[in-house]
């Protein structure tokens, strides 16, 4: 057996290069250089939610785009750490004793769930993600999003020792609230107004009608100044805020809390370390799989969810395609190959894709500049980055999240299919208990949905004219399914003990079982008893020469219905 690769498919760098041009260049470097101001902030606070410290954020933010470059199908997303990513981090390796341990375990985590990654796409199992419908996924990502933004009041109010589980997180808070550090405060509420100024800020495209004359040169690069001063107002307001910190710091006065020392330099490049020291105790391989657990599932699941979601999305504004199994095949190897520069699950981001977007991004090379910008920080700003406020980077985590927050589904879900808020309620409730859990629910009560669904026939009783009764069936009856037909007829029909004609309308019932024959021969012989007379209509060939072995005598079988019922309207029953 031969086996053969197509190269440009797993390959899509292949596509796009030999039409590569240094208009797409300037245009990949513009919004590499944007996103790559945005993610340094970025990450140094999405390792606070990971409990890590904060250069593990920025190792976490340049191999993606390197390796997406090569192997990803979008030309708009960029992979990099993301703030439900880092909070699933930090569920799953911060719980234990030493510092030292949870970074290892995140950074395996890295590589496991890379390789989990890899093999789905090789084995094109992209189509697990379907198990998660929109409200299950839209009710999670809510939920993660208030645990996040919850969770970052701390270093808002300057408190220290709060838990990081929602509940616990929320009385602990209100007990130590008197030990606010009003600076802190004052200074993350500034960069609140701030950043949210500046995001209404950002200038608009008119059209060329709305001008009396074309714009100046002034104009335009007062416009293109002030949109770069928007988009990169999160790298602006930490940068401004360690400014002041750093002037406070050279007069000796502390009045913030800051983020603390920075390991500086470059990570070095070797392979992730897959057992660990806790406490005196060698913690294995296979122990570090035992206690990740769940996380092996749960993450690649929402890693993959949040990055494919993400693509289409923007594939979609500009009507290209995305390729699932590649995506996987990209986020695996960009996984493992983070994990070999101390780097923890990366996936695609929201807010920095929509950037690279607006940036006017060209091909997969702008992740190419972002990289390099972080590798930048990380070789020259390093020791800077001790000055900045731990208030100043919640202020930009609260911003972020809060978008994230979605409850307008809720409304469209009521006016389409009430039934859907049943799995968002019970998956947004679970996930303040555990993350983990509240998927769990979520995805069953979602299932059972469903198979309710596809179960529960729906039966139309679409009149009654002289004591003869029209149902019709949609779809086909399963052995689930054919209680609730059986009781429905009797219901409408069998009630008085009179004498009638049921007419079953059957055009739609594609399959049946041995439960279902079952099921309709007693309810033939129990019209039988009570003198009713039931009739079969339109029923496919298949299954009724299986009603016909079943023991139904072949009278019952017609193949129209009587005029004066074949013409009454709907009635749901």
């Amino acid at each position: 057996m031969r086996f053969s690769i197509n190269w440009a498919k797993r390959l899509p760098i292949l596509g796009w290069l030999p039409h590569y041009s240094v208009g797409k260049l300037q245009r990949d470097f513009i919004a590499g250089l944007t996103v790559g101001l945005m993610v340094i902030p970025q990450g140094l606070a999405y390792a606070s939610i990971a409990e890590l410290p904060p250069q593990y954020g920025l190792y976490s933010s340049f191999m993606g785009g390197f390796i997406y470059c090569f192997l990803g199908s979008s030309k708009d997303i960029t992979q990099g750490p993301t703030a439900i990513m880092s909070l699933m981090v930090a569920m799953h390796s911060a719980d234990f004793h030493s510092k030292q341990s949870s970074v290892n375990y995140a950074i395996a985590l890295s590589f496991f769930c890379g390789i989990i990654w890899l093999l789905m796409g090789l084995f094109s199992l992209g189509f697990i993600v379907q198990i998660m419908p929109l409200p299950v996924i839209s009710g999670f990502t809510s939920a993660a999003a208030i645990t996040i933004g919850v969770g970052q009041i701390k270093h808002l109010l300057g408190l220290s020792n709060i838990p990081r589980e929602f509940f616990p997180c929320i009385i602990k808070i209100f007990t130590k609230i008197a030990g606010t550090n009003v600076w802190d405060l004052t200074l993350g509420l500034i960069c609140i107004f701030l950043l949210e100024l500046l995001r209404y800020m950002r200038p608009v495209e008119l059209p060329a009608h709305y001008y009396d004359s074309p714009p100046t040169r002034v104009q335009k690069v007062s416009r293109k100044f002030l949109w770069i001063l928007c988009t990169a107002r999160n790298a602006i307001i930490v940068f401004a805020t360690a400014l002041v910190a750093l002037a406070y710091h050279e007069k000796g006065l502390t009045p913030f809390t800051l983020t603390g020392k920075v390991e500086e330099g470059l990570p070095d490049f070797q392979f992730p370390s897959l057992k660990t020291q806790d406490k005196n105790t060698t913690v294995t391989t296979l122990d570090m799989i035992s206690d990740i657990g769940s996380g092996f599932i749960v993450i690649p699941i929402i890693g993959f969810v949040e990055n494919i979601v993400i693509a289409q999305a923007f594939a979609r504004k500009n009507h290209y395609e995305v390729d699932a199994t590649q995506e996987l095949i990209s986020l695996g190897v960009g996984n493992i190959a983070t994990s070999f520069f101390s780097g923890y699950p990366i996936t695609g981001s929201f807010s920095r894709t929509a950037v690279n977007d607006m940036s006017g991004a060209a091909t997969q090379m702008g992740g190419v500049f972002t990289g390099s910008v972080v590798l930048l920080a990380l070789s020259v700003f390093t020791p800077f980055f001790k000055y900045i406020p731990k208030a100043s980077l919640s202020s930009i985590i609260i911003k972020a999240v809060l978008r994230m927050v979605d409850f307008r589904i809720v409304k469209r879900m009521w006016q389409t299919n009430k039934i859907d808020l049943v799995p968002f309620f019970v998956t947004f409730f679970s996930c303040f208990y555990e993350l983990d859990i509240g998927i769990l629910c979520g995805v069953l009560i979602a299932m059972v949905v469903f198979l309710y669904r596809r179960l529960v026939p729906k039966i139309e009783i679409l009149g009654e004219i002289n004591g003869r009764y029209h149902f019709k069936l949609h779809g086909g009856v399963t052995y689930v399914g054919i209680e609730y037909l059986t009781s429905k007829v009797r219901e409408k029909a069998l009630v008085n003990n009179k004498s009638v004609v049921i007419f079953l309308e059957c055009s739609t019932m594609f399959e049946c079982d041995f439960t279902v024959t079952e099921g309709l021969v007693q309810l033939y012989h129990e019209c039988g008893d009570r003198d009713t007379k039931l009739i079969f209509c339109d029923v496919r060939k298949d299954v009724k020469e299986m009603l016909l072995n079943a023991g139904l005598p072949t009278e019952l079988f017609k193949s129209d219905l009587p005029e004066d019922l074949s013409g009454l309207l709907n009635t749901p029953m």
